[in-house]
Order: structure tokens, then C-alpha cells, then sequence
């Protein structure tokens, strides 16, 4: 009987020491838990609480449309001249061209931004009918309208939308005004009546002038930092003046009285955050 006493005690305790244990287990594994949750919450809120940078580089690339501008026009050239002078814009007398901008910019709200972009531009010039005689025509091109500068603007984003290709958009617009310097501009390869090229000559004086845009677009996230978007807008130039060295005492004279340029920019942008 003392045997069976003393084992059932035996075994009792051994019970009991095999449940402290396994509580004890527990009780650490569900420490381990609620510390490793804890920890991964605040990960996370950490993670979701940083703040992006309130700078940005951007870049962009695309061409522009001319829609306006005049570059030869008979309004001005002598009545006696042997040569109607037709008129001639910037859309008649130039192709396609592209540009290019690099730049930042920097949030001073919720959906503002204020931006800074330096571009280079250039388009070819294209055959064009310079004038008529009597018994044939006058023909030539431009040299290429080359310019660089830099701009500075304010940009304004609207909230994110859906458009019907695209989901979670940005659409914004923005004002820019800025200074260019644009290379001289010469009449080249001209021929009267089929006859032989002269020499090239000026036709346009290049300097600083004044740039001005009115722009739309939308931008969509890529990453966590970058996005690409497109915009278009309208686009006025100068910096163009008539260079009279040349044209003086010919049928081109006065005819040159023009050199604004406005375009329709179509561009594609890409911005990285930091």
C-alpha cells in the first residue's frame, strides 16, 4: 500500500511539473508573438508614416506642331516688285522637329508644385514657294530653327482619377514663362524660275526672347517614386527679328517682319522623387 502510495504521488508530480512547463511554453511563444506583432506594426507604421521628398527630377521628350507665326509675308514688299511674295508661316516653313527638357521641381502644398526646366529645341526646314514672277516661281528653305533656354512655372494637380485606358491618374495643369536664345535663321538654296541656288544669306537675326506655355496633362505612378505622363498645351516663342543686310533694295525686302513661333507641344514626362 505505501508502494502504491508513493507512486501515484510520484506520478502526480510528474503531472503537475509536465503542465507548469508546458504553461510556462506557452506563455513565452505568446510573448514571442505579441512582441514580434508589436514590432511589425511599428515596421509598418514607420514605413507608412515617411514622408516622400518635396523635391523631384524630371525629364521630358516630344516634339512640337506649328500652328502659327509668320515668317515671309508681301504685306510690306515694294508694289513694283517683280515678285508676288507669298505668304509663308511657321507651319509652311517647318518640319517636325523634337524637344527636350531636364529639370526638378518642388511641392509648396497639397497640389501645387513649383517647377524649373532647362530645353533644347530644333525642327528642319522644309521646300516652300518663296514668290511668283511672271514666268515661274521663287523657292527655297529655312536653316533650321535651333533654340535652348530655360523656363520657370507653377503647376497645379487635381485629384486621382480613372481614365478610360488608364487608371489612377494625376491630371494637372501648368503656366510657364521663361527666356530662349534662338539662333539666326537663313534663306537657303533659293532659285528664281528653275534657275541656279544663290548664296545662302541672313533672313533672321537669333536672341534672347521671351517664352511663354499654358499646359495639361496627367501622370500616373510607375513606382513608389517615379511616374511617367504626357502633355500637350500651346506654346508661344520669340526671339526673332528681321535681318536686313541682305534683303535691303531686293524683292525680299520687308517681307521679314515676323519670327514669333506658336506650336502645340506633345510631349512624354517622367519625374523620380526622392
Amino acid at each position: 500500500m505505501r508502494i502504491l502510495i508513493v507512486a501515484v504521488a510520484s506520478v502526480s508530480l510528474s503531472g503537475c511539473s509536465w503542465l507548469a512547463s508546458t504553461h510556462n511554453h506557452n506563455r513565452t511563444g505568446s510573448s514571442y508573438k505579441s512582441s514580434s506583432s508589436s514590432s511589425g506594426y511599428s515596421s509598418s507604421s514607420r514605413r507608412a508614416n515617411r514622408k516622400q521628398s518635396k523635391f523631384a527630377i524630371s525629364g521630358a521628350l516630344g516634339t512640337e506642331i506649328p500652328i502659327g507665326g509668320n515668317v515671309l509675308s508681301g504685306e510690306n514688299t515694294p508694289f513694283a516688285s517683280p515678285v508676288r511674295i507669298e505668304h509663308n508661316s511657321m507651319k509652311d516653313a517647318y518640319k517636325l522637329g523634337w524637344r527636350g527638357e531636364l529639370g526638378g521641381t518642388y511641392k509648396i502644398g497639397k497640389t501645387r508644385e513649383v517647377t524649373l526646366n532647362g530645353f533644347y529645341q530644333t525642327a528642319k526646314g522644309k521646300d516652300m514657294v518663296i514668290g511668283t514672277t511672271a514666268t515661274g516661281t521663287v523657292n527655297g528653305n529655312l536653316s533650321s530653327y535651333k533654340a535652348f533656354g530655360a523656363e520657370l512655372g507653377l503647376r497645379q494637380n487635381a485629384g486621382t482619377t480613372n481614365l478610360p485606358l488608364l487608371r489612377g491618374v494625376t491630371p494637372y495643369v501648368e503656366g510657364r514663362v521663361g527666356l530662349a536664345s534662338v539662333s539666326d535663321v537663313t534663306m537657303q538654296n533659293m532659285t528664281i524660275n528653275g534657275g541656279a541656288p544663290v548664296a545662302d544669306f541672313a533672313l533672321y537675326e537669333g536672341k534672347m526672347g521671351v517664352t511663354a506655355s499654358a499646359l495639361v496633362g496627367f501622370e500616373k505612378p510607375i513606382s513608389r517614386k517615379m511616374s511617367l505622363g504626357f502633355e500637350t498645351g500651346v506654346r508661344y516663342m520669340g526671339g526673332l527679328s528681321e535681318d536686313n543686310t541682305v534683303t535691303t533694295g531686293s524683292f525680299l525686302e520687308g517681307a521679314n517682319q515676323g519670327g514669333a513661333r506658336w506650336t502645340v507641344p506633345l510631349q512624354i514626362r517622367g519625374r523620380y522623387r526622392f
